[in-house]
């Protein structure tokens, strides 16, 4: 009897709506390509507020310290990414970046509205440093895409 109480109270908490537990589909290397905006080698800085005229909204926004682009119109020295909204708890779909991390970054617009604002909402979206072959495949993609396009 306890043993069936405890299957029937882990089902319960399986399906309840309350525990969403995040997952996001993998994407191939060339549909990560092709839905990033801009491509950049750097690293994460740290983060930094920034109040939204239209909403009013404060962001939470990270500071990307370019290194390199490699793709992308953009030829700023830092980026930024919008991370969340402030007030906004942690989901489980929020990334968490870490001050330090270095590598490869495939963004995409945050809002049409804003070109100045870009988005990581895909995990890999950001390959590190230490992983040199994706990130050497990732660039061959990116020179073939520009030839392409």
């Amino acid at each position: 009897m306890k043993i069936n109480s405890i299957i029937i109270l882990l089902v319960v908490i399986w399906l309840s709506p309350s525990f969403a537990f995040a997952s996001w589909i993998k994407l191939s290397p060339e549909e990560l390509i092709e839905q990033s905006k801009l491509a950049v080698i750097g690293e994460f800085i740290g983060t930094t507020r920034l109040m939204t005229q239209k909403t009013g909204k404060n962001l939470i926004a990270g500071i990307i310290k370019v290194d390199d682009f490699l793709d992308g119109s953009v030829s700023d020295d830092f980026l930024l990414i919008v991370i969340g909204h402030e007030g906004d708890g942690l989901i489980s779909t929020t990334i968490n970046f870490k001050k330090g991390q270095k590598g490869l970054w495939l963004l995409q617009l945050y809002s049409p509205d804003n070109p100045v604002l870009y988005s990581a909402s895909q995990p890999q979206q950001f390959t590190p440093s230490s992983d040199l072959a994706t990130i050497n495949e990732l660039k061959n993609l990116l020179i073939e895409h520009k030839e392409h396009n």
